[in-house]
């Protein structure tokens, strides 16, 4: 395997991971919208990734996003009749968001770029040292 091949895997690993984070984000940052554009609450989305060939001739994998997926769940209905979103009962519906299970999906997608970055930095090291010993 090229120095090149390990960056090019790690990379697809950065892309697949800035994804993750910034889909967990949004669905913590909409975790109260009740009313979106297209109607109704805020649905979240969860991603789904596939292990993927690098090259034509490479044998080596690296990953990428496959779908973006909205879980069938319905949302939570909260009686708040001051919202200007509410039935005439006074209930809301909101988004059916676990905070928990997003804030760890962030923390596990933040070290696992984290990670890939400080393989891209070993590799670009190794193919510095040895473009030095071929001096």
């Amino acid at each position: 395997m090229s120095v090149f091949d390990t960056m090019r895997i790690a990379a697809s690993g950065l892309t697949a991971q800035r994804l993750r984070m910034d889909v967990a984000s949004s669905n913590i940052a909409n975790a109260s919208t009740s009313a979106t554009p297209a109607g109704g609450p805020y649905q979240p989305e969860t991603v789904w990734f596939q292990a993927t060939q690098m090259g034509p001739t490479s044998a080596q994998t690296g990953v990428t996003a496959a779908a973006m997926a909205t879980p069938n769940t319905s949302p939570k209905v909260v009686y708040d009749p001051r919202d200007p979103n509410a039935d005439a009962n006074g209930f809301v519906r909101l988004p059916d968001v676990d905070i928990a299970a997003q804030m760890a999906d962030l923390m596990g997608s933040s070290r696992s770029y984290s990670m890939d970055a400080t393989v891209v930095a070993a590799a670009k090291q190794n193919a510095l040292d040895a473009l030095e010993l071929g001096r």
